[in-house]
């Protein structure tokens, strides 16, 4: 049996591979002509392919794709979508980073922190201006939109703050205990009502794009922010611009946008109440992220060799 392994950052941890499994060959391939030369022959890839690549992937019964998000490869492979190939995603690998900054960001519009960052810069101390500007988030509501396991590391850290915890999900959650309530998503604007600070942590999906728009953002607190650690797509843009700008909303905080890079018009940067970062949610320390990355490839490994269902199947008709 070959594997191909196409993550040069898994360099550091394929010889281990090889001890554990020393009956088939781990091969590696980083380059389209060395992927090209290999493919043929592989039943396993852990990586991603090139629609000409998989093409000539005519053995190939598993691919391990290295990240959560999945439109990347059904855009530029469609052919996946109708083959017998099962796909597994990283789903997880980076939900605990994703976690920590989705409170990072809460906390920074709750302690308006990029006011005082702009005050050190002018280096005024406005201690009385800031008196009525900063809030408690102990005794907020928080709405998760998507209760994976990023949407899980969220609402755990979140309940240790203090905050009443809700989400919604496609697949409605029956006595967590991370959260109060886990409604399916027929009760989104139920949960939209209801929170001081949505986060938005759902997979992006064709039918969930622009799931919150203007008649979303409408229902929501004055005093309610949004934050969008998954997908920017799932958010009308313009809608939430507006919004944010008449004061329908307090504030939101965005780590993806529908376009990426956010274009420098692009009316959001200039708003005083949104806080933007590049995308970087799930990141940390590479050499940690690259580990959780190969550690989840290596579990699916030893499970589709004793022939154990796999962890994080993506359904290629729901797209994740």
């Amino acid at each position: 049996m070959n594997a191909l392994l196409l993550a040069e950052f898994g360099i550091p941890y394929y010889n281990d591979l090889r001890a554990e499994h020393p009956h088939i060959n781990l091969i590696e391939a980083f380059s389209h002509n060395e992927i090209m030369t290999e493919i043929g022959s592989a039943e396993i890839a852990f990586g991603y392919l090139t629609a000409a690549q998989f093409a000539k992937a005519k053995c190939l019964k598993w691919i391990q794709t290295l990240d959560a998000g999945m439109e990347g490869l059904f855009n530029s492979v469609p052919g996946i979508i109708e083959s017998e190939v099962v796909i597994t995603n990283a789903r997880g690998a980076g939900a605990p980073m994703i976690g920590e900054h989705a409170i990072a960001l809460m906390l920074a519009l709750a302690r308006q922190l990029p006011r005082f960052w702009d005050d050190k810069s002018a280096r005024r101390w406005d201690q009385e201006g800031a008196l009525n500007v900063v809030e408690y988030l102990g005794d907020k509501t928080c709405g998760i939109i998507g209760f994976g396991k990023s949407g899980r590391e969220i609402g755990w850290r979140a309940k240790a703050l203090g905050m009443y915890v809700l989400a919604v999900d496609e697949q409605p959650v029956d006595g967590d205990p991370v959260v109060e309530e886990v409604w399916g998503l027929s009760r989104l604007d139920d949960l939209l009502k209801q929170s001081d600070y949505v986060v938005v942590t759902a997979p992006y999906t064709p039918q969930n794009e622009n799931l919150i728009n203007s008649a979303q953002l409408s229902i929501m607190k004055p005093s309610a922010r949004i934050v969008v650690t998954s997908r920017g797509r799932l958010v009308e843009q313009n809608a939430l611009a507006s919004a944010l700008r008449k004061g329908l909303i307090a504030g939101a905080a965005l780590d993806t946008t529908a376009k990426e890079p956010l274009p420098a018009d692009n009316e959001l940067w200039g708003l005083p109440n949104v806080i933007i970062t590049p995308h970087i949610a799930g990141n940390s320390e590479k050499e940690l992220l690259d580990k959780r990355t190969v550690n989840i490839f290596a579990e699916n490994l030893r499970r589709y060799l004793s022939k154990q269902p796999l962890i994080n199947i993506v359904d290629k008709q729901l797209r994740y």
